[in-house]
């Protein structure tokens, strides 16, 4: 076969396959961009506070917490447990691991003193719906008996446990050999709170939420994958324990992970490495002297500078300078990254100012 041939045989497989052809293309052109944009980039984490979604009044320093979700010991919501397969007091347990995720939250940033009451109560509600509000003598006596300024009650809570794929179990093969079966369920956390302001006797936070974490478990035959799924009380458990932290978020200052990149690259300018070599041993204002020095270089190097610098005073806790310094590499020396890292620092400032208000005593 000649050349000519050759290129003709080419094309018309190219013309065969033309998605496929292009898809591998474009994957091998797109892995190839990640790992040469990753591998110029250093990176720092950072621990910040997020503000509460929920500002309280400041005299709330001590709450009581309470479970009125009781069930009226009827036939039918006997029969609904056999009927759901509900375990033995398992939403008891579940309601349980949901105040420890309010208060491991809370803990956090210590604005609160808890006291439980481990007693459950009837609140006559249903599992969808708030019942009636607790009479405000009955607020202020557990206020008294606790020193408390408010009372948080948990007045919904529903559970289930759903296998999600319980007919086509998917089937896991390695090298053509089978390897063992795989099931997939969802827990559901059905719960609403309510939060009694005992002071000026008003509800300051009614709220209702479903919360679901998805599960996934793998077996040799199909029976070991769903009893591995089908562990349901722990899946429960653990939901509902996430769903708590939630509703701490709600009404409590809470600390958060943030990665912030950083150019490491190119090695060969001595004051941009110099800069990075600095910051892997926490010596920022060092890596600061040495990336300013960077400034003086081609442009290329003295954008990235800029920006490092930028992340630099955000690490040393300087958000204004940082500020100034994200705003310069995006409008001076045009390093994109600037604008969006500039926008996350000012809103940042915002949260910290929210959060001020909510932990002024």
């Amino acid at each position: 076969m000649n050349k000519k041939q050759r290129i003709h045989k080419g094309d018309s497989e190219i013309k065969r396959f033309p998605g496929k052809s292009l898809k591998k293309i474009g994957l091998l052109l797109a892995s190839a961009f990640c790992i040469i944009v990753l591998s110029s980039m250093a990176w720092v984490r950072l621990t910040l506070l997020r503000p509460a979604v929920l500002t309280l009044p400041s005299y709330i320093t001590s709450i009581v917490l309470i479970d009125r979700t009781l069930p009226d010991e009827t036939a039918k919501n006997k029969l609904e447990e056999v009927l759901t397969g509900e375990m033995f007091k398992q939403d008891e347990q579940a309601v349980r691991r949901v105040i420890e995720g309010i208060t491991d939250v809370c803990a956090e940033y210590n604005l609160f003193r808890f006291e439980r009451i481990t007693e459950r109560q009837k609140g006559g509600g249903t599992k969808t719906s708030f019942p009636a509000p607790m009479k405000w003598d009955q607020v202020t006596q557990l206020c008294d008996k606790y020193n408390a300024n408010a009372i948080l009650s948990i007045e919904i809570f529903d559970s289930d446990f759903i296998v999600t794929n319980p007919v086509n179990v998917v089937k896991q093969v390695t090298e053509g050999q089978t390897a063992g079966f795989n099931v997939n369920g969802v827990a559901v956390i059905n719960f609403g709170v309510r939060l009694y302001d005992g002071i000026n006797k008003q509800i300051i936070d009614e709220y209702q939420v479903s919360h679901r974490i998805n599960f996934n478990a793998g077996g040799y035959t199909v029976q070991d994958a769903v009893n591995h799924v089908l562990n349901k009380v722990e899946a429960i458990n653990q939901t509902s324990y996430y769903a708590g932290r939630v509703y701490g978020e709600r009404i409590s200052p809470s600390y958060y992970t943030v990665v912030r990149e950083f150019y490491s690259r190119p090695k060969k300018n001595i004051d941009l490495r110099a800069g990075v070599r600095k910051s892997e041993v926490a010596d920022w204002k060092g890596a600061i002297e040495s990336w300013t020095r960077a400034l003086n270089a081609k442009r290329k190097v003295a954008r990235k500078a800029a920006f490092n610098i930028a992340v630099a005073y955000e690490v040393l806790g300087d958000l204004e300078k940082a500020k100034e310094w994200a705003s310069k590499s995006y409008t001076e020396y045009g390093e994109k990254r600037g604008k969006p890292y500039y926008d996350a620092l000012v809103y940042r400032q915002r949260e910290e100012s929210v959060i001020k208000r909510q932990t002024a005593q």
